[in-house]
């Protein structure tokens, strides 16, 4: 394992070509469309998407007629986003930075963080920062979409290994454990495609509902929504996702 943070050197074309096949436009489009029930935008409204990949839900927003500004680490993925922002005729602002850093004040509309994230940095202290400079990244009236992995689902159904199959012909094979007490799963991800092969490694923490409501109020952000899924069923214990739909306190 290398000594860096394991996100400084994760998100790149070798990830792009192990997810795509799970990160279909269909889900992309399905997602959108549920975040937009979800909170009612101004036509024309400025979003931030932290942490925004290849620009997914950022192409798709721009599509619908937002202002969209996508921020993120990896600058293989923004240059990924931009290509398909500009194959799709939109403009998106795609900005190179460390979520932690979050510049902009007073100007979102909504601020978006989606696809678990955050817990990135194994740490309150650490997403607080993010958390904190996304309220302030808010106008007063806006709202923060928050999108992760629901601990209480995993916990149930924590699968220790995993394999699965491309379109491409990639086979990957997932070895996992998961640390009860930190709230930490950690992933080891070997591939092979032909005489090709690599492995990476990530580790995430995750919370449960309990925990999330209260780090978000203490980074000034209210819960006012809770949702099990992108088709607006209501966030149970046995639901997959947790997403949460905050305003500015």
């Amino acid at each position: 394992m290398s000594s860096e943070p394991w996100y400084e050197g994760y998100f790149d074309e070798t990830f792009i070509s192990l997810y795509r096949d799970f990160l279909t436009p269909a889900r992309t489009e399905r997602e959108v469309a549920g975040l937009r029930e979800m909170v009612a935008l101004p036509p024309g409204g400025e979003v931030l998407d932290v942490a925004c990949g290849w620009g997914r839900h950022s192409v798709s927003l721009a599509r619908a007629g937002f202002r969209v500004t996508g921020l993120d680490l990896s600058e293989t993925l923004l240059a990924r986003g931009r290509k398909r922002a500009s194959a799709a005729g939109v403009e998106v602002d795609f900005v190179r930075g460390d979520m932690r850093e979050i510049p902009w004040r007073g100007r979102f509309d909504a601020v978006l963080s989606l696809y678990s994230s955050l817990g990135y940095f194994l740490s309150d202290d650490e997403d607080l920062r993010v958390l904190r400079g996304a309220r302030e990244a808010l106008r007063p009236d806006g709202a923060f979409v928050l999108e992760t992995m629901h601990r209480d689902h995993i916990v149930g159904d924590y699968a220790a290994r995993d394999w699965w199959e491309s379109d491409d012909g990639t086979t990957v094979w997932v070895e996992r454990e998961f640390d009860a007490v930190e709230g930490v799963s950690r992933e080891w991800l070997r591939w092979s495609k032909g005489d090709r092969r690599g492995e990476k490694y990530h580790e995430l923490r995750i919370r449960s509902a309990t925990e999330w409501d209260r780090l978000l109020r203490a980074a000034g952000l209210v819960p006012v929504d809770w949702y099990g899924d992108w088709e607006l069923a209501p966030f149970i214990h046995s639901s997959e996702d947790l997403i949460v739909v905050c305003r500015r306190g």
